[in-house]
């Protein structure tokens, strides 16, 4: 029971108020007031067994009650009104209580209680804020009632502290507010329901993905709108194509169990219209005592996605197949140094069989090797050179595979980067050149050599006789000596030899060319044995041969290689069963001078040549006579 006591007002008594619950109690010096019955409640008649009675819990001891005459004066101001305000209200009786408002607030006020005073209202509700008096703003519920004819004789008004309650009704708004421009601002749709399945919260997002306006959306429940959807020629199927039930609608899954539904795949379609696919997450909304209060669904238009990954397939087996069709091997690497793509002709290049698997490996130098055969550090691996940046253009190397076959290849490559400058890896192109170089190596043969004879040709003979006259100036250089005169012994020089066969016209025309070819590549042979390898032997056409001899002692040695070229050519040859006997006549001569004319050196030697076949055949003819 809450007691209120008042004070003493002038010209009247003390007297108190009291709850409800304390009927047929009245202030001093005045006649309680007739008991009036509480309907269902009448305290008058007997009460029977179980009827159910009140039961007090508490006071509410912040609450204030104030009396307030008809003419807007304090009668009573109950004690918890200094609790509530903080001010002293000894002298509040009395006073008047319209001087507490605002300007602004005092008219609207007065005109509220004169309505009360007169009856044209039974009761006045108003929320109001205040200061207390160390200045802390509260928020108060006022309800006012006339009681002028009872014997409280005036305005009672109930005044409770509600400052914890409107708070609490901010926050709520706050969040509410801040959740709905949380839920607005998302690129998903978002869609919320109640227990009972009634759509009660749809963002933009949702509108603007499934061209539905929230109007016919709201206050329906979702069976109704997929029906109806249905009827308007919608399709819902999964990813196998198999049309999906309300049922199965992750929303109605999550109210039937409670469960959380992710990433599941839905597809849509409308007549003419391509099909629309979204991820769908769907989670229940459970309440204080456990209970599924709704579920809130989100939605992911994933249609481009689904598209890009499905081009993007495409192009994997486009490339995959393309891979695998090149002559040229590719190996690629990731950031990380370790291969992700050998396709099968690096495999052949690199000699790898089928069981032999390199990706996710770290490349090595294993069957690597520089073109000179020697082998290739790990750094000069092609693939790691890209890594670090070196753009490879055409870059020699050779393959060992592990039974020793070798193949020549030449390697492009570059590293990989994505558009902001970072590293995703490395690719290389190898393309197979052994066939390649072994023709270029037969062509620079044919070139700079005889076909038949496999000697030095005119081309490179000129090549040879340059090199060994720039000798001979680099000799004069390193050690100049005194000059000596030609013929003297001990001077380093230059021979050069020239030399025919005699009667080979007469092979030709008796035995054939076949024969007379035969004894050409015999001679060439026996040339070539004769010599040091760093002496040249070519063959000028026909059956003229020509020698270049790098010489220590001057013209002796000279005479003495001729002699020894004539001796060799001398024997006799063992040709298609035939034994032949064939001479050379043999011109040489001797350079010693740096600035000798090389191509002059032929037209001496060829001089000399036929010197010798002149005094040869004056001889023949001297012994005939």
């Amino acid at each position: 029971m809450t007691k209120y006591e008042s004070r003493a007002l002038p010209g009247d008594s003390v007297f108190e108020v009291f709850g409800p619950s304390a009927p047929g109690r009245s202030a001093p010096g005045r006649p309680a007031p007739a008991s009036r019955p509480v309907p269902g409640l009448d305290s008058r008649r007997p009460r029977s067994v179980g009827e159910p009675r009140f039961h007090a819990l508490g006071e509410h001891e912040f609450d204030v009650v104030v009396v307030i005459s008809a003419e807007g004066r304090f009668i009573f101001v109950s004690a918890s009104a200094e609790w509530l305000f903080g001010y002293d209200i000894s002298n509040a009786i009395g006073t008047n209580a319209f001087a507490l408002f605002d300007n602004l607030s005092v008219e609207p006020v007065r005109a509220l209680f004169s309505d009360l005073v007169a009856r044209r209202r039974l009761s006045v509700a108003l929320e109001m804020r205040t200061l207390r008096a160390d200045g802390t703003p509260i928020d108060i519920d006022v309800v006012a009632a006339n009681h002028l004819d009872d014997p409280i004789g005036g305005i009672v008004v109930n005044i409770r502290d509600i400052t914890e309650r409107k708070r609490l009704e901010q926050r709520i708004r706050d969040v509410d507010r801040r959740q709905s421009t949380i839920i607005e601002s998302l690129a998903d749709g978002v869609l919320m329901v109640d227990s009972a399945g009634t759509v009660i919260r749809v963002n933009e997002a949702f509108e603007v993905m499934f061209d539905v306006p929230r109007i016919r959306l709201l206050g329906e429940h979702l069976e109704s709108i997929l029906a109806r959807e249905r009827s308007n020629g919608l399709e819902l199927f999964d990813v196998e194509g198999d049309p999906i039930t309300v049922d199965d609608h992750p929303i109605a899954t999550s109210l039937r169990g409670g469960r959380r539904s992710v990433g599941v795949v839905l597809g849509m379609r409308r007549r003419g219209r391509q099909p629309m696919w979204v991820r769908a997450n769907a989670r229940a909304m459970v309440a204080g005592d456990g209970s599924v209060a709704g579920a809130v669904a989100s939605f992911t238009d994933i249609t481009a996605a689904r598209q890009s990954a499905a081009e993007l397939r495409r192009e994997e087996r486009f490339l995959q197949v393309l891979l695998d069709t090149l002559e040229e091997g590719i190996v690629a690497c990731d950031a990380d140094g370790r291969i992700t793509v050998f396709n099968p002709s690096a495999r052949r290049l690199h000699g790898l069989h089928n069981g032999s698997d390199p990706i996710g490996r770290i490349p090595t130098d294993q069957g690597l090797l520089r073109p000179d055969g020697s082998p290739m550090p790990q750094r000069e691996n092609p693939l790691i050179r890209a890594m670090s940046g070196e753009q490879l253009r055409d870059v020699p190397i050779v393959l060992e595979s592990g039974s020793g076959e070798r193949r020549k290849v030449s390697v492009n490559g570059q590293a990989l980067v994505d558009d902001d400058g970072w590293m995703l890896g490395a690719v290389v192109a190898m393309h197979d050149v052994t066939e390649q170089k072994l023709n270029e190596e037969r062509l620079s043969e044919l070139a700079l050599h005889d076909p038949l004879t496999g000697l030095a040709n005119r081309t490179l003979l000129a090549e040879r006789l340059r090199q060994a006259i720039d000798g001979l100036t680099q000799q004069s250089q390193a050690a100049p000596s005194p000059a000596v005169d030609e013929g003297e012994g001990g001077q380093r020089g230059v021979a050069v030899y020239l030399l025919d066969l005699d009667d080979f016209k007469e092979i030709n025309d008796v035995f054939g060319h076949d024969v007379g070819d035969d004894l050409l590549v015999a001679v060439a042979g026996r040339l070539s044995g004769i010599v040091r390898p760093s002496d040249t032997v070519a063959r000028l056409g026909g059956d003229e041969f020509v020698v270049v001899c790098d010489i220590e002692n001057g013209e002796e040695e000279m005479l003495a290689i001729a002699d020894r070229i004539s001796t060799a050519l001398a024997r006799d040859y063992r040709i298609d069963g035939r034994t032949l006997t064939v001479l050379a006549s043999v011109g040489g001569v001797f350079a010693d001078n740096p600035d000798t004319d090389p191509s002059k050196l032929l037209s001496r030697a060829d001089d000399a040549m036929y010197g010798v076949k002149w005094t040869r055949r004056r001889e023949r003819r001297s012994t005939a006579d």
